[in-house]
C-alpha cells in the first residue's frame, strides 16, 4: 500500500462509500509530512551540491562502486563546506562505504561527523549508532550519550501501516499484498536486522489494511476486513499459526484508520472494538465464543485498549468519528462497564498501550506528533495523572502508531521518516530531471500557458496537521526560483485548496485558474471534510468568483478547461448525510460562468477522477475504477474517452496501480496521455492503448502529480523521497519518565 498521504498517511482506502477526512492524503498522507514550505531558493546553480551528492549515492548503491563514492562524497566536502547538512550526510556515507569495505577508517569518518557537525543532529545520532556497533562494548558508553534510546530494525522492505507486536515481544505482525506476516524481530544478522517473514494462512480472506490485536498468550490474532463489496466491514480471529478464520463481528466504522484499532482481551475471549451507528461511534466489547456486542460507556469512543489482567479498558474519547478537532482525551473503563475515568488530558489521542505490569499507559497525541508520552494509573480517580513525553529521534517527522510494550520494557513503534519534497522539470523525452522548487511541499503543478512559470498548491509550514486544512496557490517561475503565494494574507484567506483532484487548470488566455476550492461555510458541518466547489480565481490576484452554486451534500472536483474557454468540465461526487463520498459520481459540463450543467456520464458503481479536455477540443480523457475491485485489480483504473458532442465513450487502455494522485495531461497534438506512475512517466497512445516509458533517472523519488508544457517539449511534477514508515524500538526510557513525573 501506498505511503501516506499517496492516496493516504493516514492513508484513506478507497472503496464503495469511501468517507474521505482531514488528512486528504492517502496513506494515502497520510502522513503529517514535516518540510519547510517555499523558504529556500531553487535555482539550479545554487544546487550543484544536492545533484552530486545524488551521483555519489547512485555510485555507492547502486553501481556499488565505494571508493568511486568516497571520492565524490569527500569533493562535496571540500567544495561546498558551507552546506553542512550535506557535508555532514557525505561524511557519513564516507563511514559507511568503509564500513563495507572492511576498512577500520570507518571509526574515525563517523566520529568526524560526531566532532564536526554536532548540530546535525540526524547524522550524529546515525554516527552513533554505526560507531555503538564497531566500538568493543568497553568504549561504547564514551559514544552513546545516557538516556532514552531509539533503535531502527532496518526491515528491507516497505513497511505497512499496521503493525503488532506479540506478547512476548519477539515477532512482530505486518499487512502486505493482502497478506498478514510475522516478522521475527531479530535474525541470524544482529539485534537490528530482522530474520524471515512467514505469511499467516487466512483462508483466502484478503487483508488490505487493518488494526491487528494478539491474545495474550499469542495464539491468536484479530484482524479487520475492509468490505470491499459493502458498507460494512467484519473483524475475524485466526490461530496465529494459521487456519480458517472466526468472524467476530460485522459492522460499520467507516474508513479513518484508527476506528480500526481493536483489542483482544489476554485470555482471548472477548473483543473491543468500535462501531458506528446514527452518525455515532461507541466502544463494545463481543464474546468471540458467540454473543451479542455490549456498548461500554455513553459517550463516543474508540480505539479500545485491555490492560494486561483483563479487567480494565484503556479507550479514546472521540466525538466526530475519527476525525476529531480536540478536547477529547485518554479514558479507561472497566471491562464489564461502569464508571469511565478520564486518565490523561490530551487534544488528539490515539493509539494507547499498556506497561506489561498494569500500571502505566503509552499513548499519542497527533497535535504533538512527535511526541511519545506515558500517564500512570492513579491510585484515586480524582484528577487526571501526569503527562511525560519523549521526544522521537532526528530524522523521523511522525510518531504514527504504537504498536506494543515488551516484557522487557521496550515500545514498538511506526515512525514516519522525513520526506523530501520538491518541484521538478523534464524533458518530454526523459533525461535528467531538474529541481525548480526544492524543499516544498508542493502539489499539483500546471504550467502557465506561456510556458514561463508554475502554479501549484502549498500549505503553510506550521506544524501538526491543521495546516493541511489551508490549502493554497503559489507560483515559481518555471526556470527555479522562490514561490510566491498568489494570496498575500493566508489568514484572512477564505477560498482554500484540497491537496489533490483541485484541477487548477489555466484558461487559454492565460489570465484565469479554474479550482475546486472550499470556504468555511461549505463543510457541512463537519470541518473535516468539505462539500468543495468550482472556483475562478484570476492569476493577477484581482478576483475570485465562484461557478457551481448548487445546494446539497456533494463535492465538485478536477475542472478542467475547454480549450475555447467557454465551458468547464468537472466531476460531481456525492456526499451522504453518513459522510460518504463517491457514493455517486458523475462528469459534467458547465458554462465558464456559471448556467445551466450538462451531464456527461453518471456512475454509481464506479469511481471517475482526473478528467482533462484535450487540446482539440473534442474529447475528455478521465479515469475510473470498479468500486467492488479487489485483489490484484484492486488499485487498477481504466482511462477512458468521451466524446463531448456525441457521449461516445471509448475504453483507452488500463492505468496500473492509479490513485487520487494520478494525473492526466495531453499532448498538444491531442493524440497521447501522459499519467505519473510511481518513479516513472508513462504516455498512452490514444488510439492504441500502447504505453512509453519516459525515465527521470531520478533516485527514490516518487512522482505525486505532473502537467505536460503548453509546447510539449516538457513536464512538471511534485516528487517526494523519504516519509515511509519506519519500525524503531525505544528502550531505557522509565528512569527518564519516572524522574520526571
Amino acid at each position: 500500500m501506498k505511503n501516506p498521504p499517496k492516496g493516504g498517511s493516514v492513508m484513506r482506502h478507497e472503496r464503495s462509500g469511501t468517507k474521505l477526512t482531514k488528512s486528504f492524503i492517502p496513506m494515502a498522507v497520510a502522513i503529517g509530512l514535516a518540510v519547510a514550505v517555499c523558504a529556500a531558493s531553487a535555482l539550479q546553480n545554487s544546487s550543484q551540491h544536492k545533484v552530486l551528492f545524488e551521483k555519489a549515492k547512485f555510485t555507492m548503491e547502486t553501481k556499488g562502486d565505494l571508493k568511486g563514492a568516497i571520492e565524490l562524497f569527500e569533493e562535496i566536502i571540500k567544495k561546498y563546506p558551507k552546506e553542512r547538512d550535506y557535508a555532514a550526510k557525505s561524511q557519513l556515507y564516507i563511514g559507511m562505504c568503509y564500513e563495507k569495505l572492511g576498512i577500520r577508517e570507518a571509526e574515525k569518518a563517523f566520529q568526524k561527523v560526531i566532532d564536526i557537525y554536532p548540530e546535525q543532529k540526524n547524522e550524529v545520532t546515525i554516527a552513533q549508532e554505526m560507531l555503538s556497533r564497531l566500538i568493543p562494548v568497553a568504549g561504547k558508553a564514551a559514544v552513546m550519550p545516557p538516556g532514552p534510546k531509539f533503535t531502527k530494525i532496518r526491515i528491507p522492505t516497505k513497511l505497512s501501516w499496521s503493525v503488532k507486536l506479540s506478547p512476548d515481544g519477539k515477532d512482530l505482525a505486518l499487512i502486505s499484498d493482502g497478506k498478514i506476516w510475522i516478522m521475527p524481530l531479530s535474525g541470524n544478522i544482529g539485534p537490528d536486522f530482522p530474520g524471515k517473514p512467514v505469511p499467516l494462512n487466512t483462508e483466502e480472506i484478503r487483508v488490505e489494511w487493518s488494526g491487528l490485536s494478539w491474545s495474550g498468550d499469542g495464539k491468536w490474532i484479530a484482524f479487520n476486513d475492509p468490505g470491499m463489496s459493502g458498507p460494512n466491514q467484519i473483524i475475524y480471529i485466526v490461530p496465529s499459526s494459521g487456519g480458517k478464520p472466526k468472524k467476530i463481528v460485522e459492522n460499520f466504522r467507516d474508513a479513518r484508520v484508527v476506528n480500526y484499532r481493536i483489542s483482544l482481551s489476554p485470555d482471548g475471549r472477548t473483543l473491543a472494538h468500535s462501531s458506528i451507528e446514527n452518525k455515532e461511534q461507541h466502544i463494545f466489547t463481543t464474546p468471540v465464543d458467540g454473543g451479542s456486542p455490549k456498548q461500554l460507556v455513553d459517550m463516543q469512543a474508540r480505539e479500545p485498549a485491555f490492560s494486561p489482567d483483563g479487567k480494565m479498558i484503556a479507550f479514546v474519547e472521540d466525538k466526530d468519528l475519527g476525525v476529531g478537532e480536540g478536547g477529547l482525551g485518554l479514558w479507561v473503563v472497566p471491562a464489564q462497564g461502569g464508571t469511565p475515568h478520564l486518565l490523561a488530558d490530551a487534544g488528539k489521542a490515539s493509539s494507547p498501550v499498556w506497561s506489561p505490569d498494569g500500571r502505566m499507559i503509552v499513548f499519542l497525541d497527533s497535535a504533538k506528533n512527535k511526541q511519545i508520552n506515558f500517564v500512570e494509573i492513579p491510585k484515586d480517580w480524582q484528577t487526571p495523572g501526569k503527562v511525560t513525553s519523549i521526544e522521537a529521534p532526528e530524522g523521523t517527522s511522525k510518531v504514527t502508531l504504537l504498536a506494543g510494550w515488551t516484557p522487557d520494557n521496550k515500545i514498538g513503534a511506526l515512525l514516519t521518516a522525513k520526506q523530501e519534497f520538491a518541484l521538478y522539470t523534464l524533458p518530454a523525452t526523459g533525461g535528467q530531471a531538474a529541481i525548480i522548487l526544492p524543499d516544498c511541499y508542493a502539489l499539483q503543478p500546471r504550467w502557465s500557458r506561456d510556458g514561463k512559470q508554475i502554479f501549484y498548491v502549498t500549505f503553510p509550514s506550521e506544524p501538526g496537521e491543521n495546516r493541511f486544512k489551508k490549502g493554497f496557490l503559489a507560483s515559481v517561475p518555471a526556470t527555479g526560483g522562490n514561490g510566491k503565494p498568489l494570496i498575500k494574507d493566508l489568514d484572512a484567506m477564505d477560498i482554500r485548496q484540497l491537496p489533490y483532484q483541485s484541477g487548477n487548470r489555466i484558461s487559454p488566455d492565460g489570465k484565469t485558474l479554474i479550482s475546486s476550492a472550499w470556504t468555511p461555510a461549505d463543510t457541512g458541518g463537519v470541518p473535516e471534510w468539505p462539500n468543495s466547489k468550482i472556483w475562478r480565481i484570476a492569476l493577477d490576484r484581482t478576483e475570485s468568483k465562484q461557478i457551481t452554486h448548487e445546494q446539497g451534500r456533494f463535492a465538485d472536483m478536477c475542472p478542467s478547461w475547454s480549450p475555447d474557454g467557454k465551458k468547464i468540465a468537472f466531476i460531481r461526487a456525492s456526499l451522504t448525510d453518513e459522510l460518504i463520498l463517491f457514493s455517486n459520481t458523475s462528469l459534467n459540463i458547465i458554462g465558464s460562468s456559471g448556467g445551466e450543467l450538462r451531464t456527461l456520464i453518471s456512475e454509481s458503481d464506479k469511481f471517475i477522477l482526473s478528467p482533462v479536455w484535450s487540446p482539440d477540443g473534442k474529447m475528455i480523457a478521465y479515469l475510473t475504477k470498479d468500486k467492488k475491485a479487489s485483489g490484484e485489480t484492486l488499485m487498477a483504473r481504466t482511462m477512458n474517452v468521451i466524446d463531448v458532442e456525441t457521449g461516445a465513450v471509448r475504453v483507452v487502455g488500463e492505468v496500473p496501480k492509479a490513485s487520487v494522485n494520478t494525473e492526466l495531461a495531453w499532448s498538444p497534438d491531442s493524440r497521447r496521455i501522459a499519467f505519473n506512475d510511481d518513479k516513472v512517466i508513462r504516455v498512452m497512445n490514444v488510439d492504441d492503448g500502447a504505453i512509453e516509458e519516459i525515465k527521470t533517472n531520478l533516485v527514490d523519488v516518487d512522482m505525486w502529480h505532473l502537467d505536460w508544457s503548453p509546447d510539449g517539449g516538457q513536464f512538471v511534477f511534485s516528487g517526494g523521497k523519504g516519509g515511509n514508515a519506519e519500525f524503531w524500538f525505544l528502550e531505557n526510557f522509565l528512569p527518564v519518565v519516572k524522574t520526571k513525573k
